[in-house]
C-alpha cells in the first residue's frame, strides 16, 4: 500500500515520464476523490452480493489497538459457497474511541451488519475473546457466542507458566 501522494513525488514521476512520455499522472485529488471511491463503490456492491448468497454465515470480533494505542474494532464474516468454498471477509475495521462498554459494543457490531445488508438471523454465531464487555454485548444482542480457541489456548499457556513460576 502506498500513499497517495507518491504521484507527486519527484521519484515517482520522473519513473513513469521514463516509462511513457505522453502519460500524464492524475492529480492525488483525482485518486482520493474519484478513483479510489469507485473502487470502494464496486468492491462494496460485489462483497454485498456475494454475501446476500450466503444462506447463513458466522462472525468474528475483536477491539484491539494499534501501535499507537489507538483503539479499533474489526469485524469478519465466514460463510460457504454453493460449492462448499470458504469465503472469510474483514467487513470492517473501525476506529473505536467511545467507551468500550457492553452497550456500545453491541451498536457498533449491529450497525456493521446493518451497513452490509447482513440479516442476524442468518448469523449462526459470533466468535470473541473472553472479555466481559464484548461477552455482555452478544448476550445484549441474543447472539450464541463461541469462545475463540486462539485466545484460549493463549490464556492457558500464560496460566501455565505463572503456575511453573509459583512452584519454582
Amino acid at each position: 500500500m502506498m500513499p497517495i501522494n507518491t504521484v507527486s513525488r519527484e521519484g515517482f514521476t520522473s519513473l513513469i515520464h521514463k516509462v511513457d512520455r505522453r502519460y500524464r499522472i492524475p492529480s492525488r485529488n483525482y485518486f482520493s476523490h474519484v478513483a479510489i471511491p469507485q473502487m470502494d463503490k464496486t468492491c462494496r456492491k460485489t462483497v454485498i452480493f456475494e454475501l446476500s448468497q450466503a444462506k447463513n454465515y458466522t462472525s468474528t470480533t475483536d477491539l484491539w489497538s494499534s501501535r499507537t494505542t489507538e483503539p479499533y474494532m474489526s469485524f469478519t464474516v465466514h460463510f460457504l459457497t454453493e460449492d462448499f468454498e470458504l469465503k472469510t471477509l474483514c467487513l470492517e475495521t473501525v476506529y473505536f474511541p467511545d467507551s468500550h462498554t457492553s452497550e456500545n459494543i453491541a451498536h457498533v457490531v449491529r450497525e456493521v451488519l446493518a451497513s452490509w445488508d447482513l440479516r442476524e438471523d442468518r448469523q449462526v454465531c459470533i466468535t470473541t475473546d473472553n472479555g466481559a464487555n464484548v461477552v455482555r454485548a452478544t448476550e445484549l444482542n441474543n447472539w450464541v457466542r463461541l469462545q475463540c480457541f486462539g485466545h484460549r489456548l493463549h490464556l492457558a499457556i500464560e496460566n501455565s507458566i505463572k503456575d511453573d513460576a509459583r512452584i519454582a
